[in-house]
């Protein structure tokens, strides 16, 4: 299955709307998003454009929190989970959540995870630690480069993050 990956869209509706588009021609077929869309608003704009499973953490700019697990019960296919998110997806055993930090790296050389995805940074990248694929798929908003989001297969266990251009 092809998964598409995004993170800090921080309202940045017109490049949101860019990157799900993309990924649905790309076809995939599931969406794991890492943090900071910002506004309710923006997620009701994302469930409007995105009509495959979605499951969310929040960042740190998502607030209020309540508002956005209520918003998120309006769709069948939506999951708001809390700070991270525990995930299988055609056997692959997935971590996301919005800031890295130590315990994401713990969780990365446990062992535990075959794939960790984060956002946070703005930033994309992508790396293996031990045997565990940790990968940032940049931002939606383009604060420090220009924005991107990425996919990941789970058959082939690759990230391929793809500019918005």
């Amino acid at each position: 299955m092809l998964v598409a990956l995004m993170s800090d869209a921080h309202d940045e509706q017109q490049n949101l709307l860019k990157a799900l588009r993309r990924a649905e021609a790309d076809g995939c077929r599931r969406l794991l998003y890492l943090g900071d869309l910002c506004t309710v608003e923006t997620l009701r704009l994302m469930r409007r454009a995105w009509q495959h499973e979605l499951d969310l953490v929040p960042g740190n700019n998502d607030y209020p929190r309540a508002a956005f697990q209520e918003c998120a019960r309006e769709w069948e296919k939506t999951r708001m989970h809390g700070d991270t998110a525990h995930l299988v997806i055609d056997e692959r055993r997935i971590m996301m959540t919005h800031i890295p930090g130590y315990a994401l790296q713990l969780a990365a050389e446990s062992g535990k995870y075959d794939a960790l995805f984060f956002g946070h940074t703005h930033r994309p990248v992508s790396s293996i630690v031990g045997h565990t694929l940790v990968a940032n798929p940049g931002d939606l908003q383009g604060r420090f480069a220009a924005p991107s989001f990425a996919t990941y297969d789970t058959q082939s266990h690759c990230v391929t993050i793809v500019p918005l251009g």
